[in-house]
């Protein structure tokens, strides 16, 4: 039986490299995707590289939505 994702709940972000909520995951997907500017984003200028954390981004189950 394959693990479902719980979307709505806090989960650790390699991006952040932290445990963050469902809300933060979503907006710095929507800024990491470039639905968003980044700067939109407060969390996300405590990323040093924003195209490496696109990559992570990319890779991570949680931006399968």
């Amino acid at each position: 039986m394959a693990y479902k994702l719980d979307y709505e709940a806090d989960h650790y972000c390699p991006v952040y490299e932290r445990v963050i909520c469902a809300d933060l995951c979503y907006e710095s997907l929507c800024g990491l995707k470039r639905d968003v500017k980044v700067s939109s984003i407060p969390e996300l200028s405590e990323v040093k590289d924003i195209e490496a954390a696109r990559q992570i981004c990319k890779a991570c189950e949680y931006s399968k939505l």
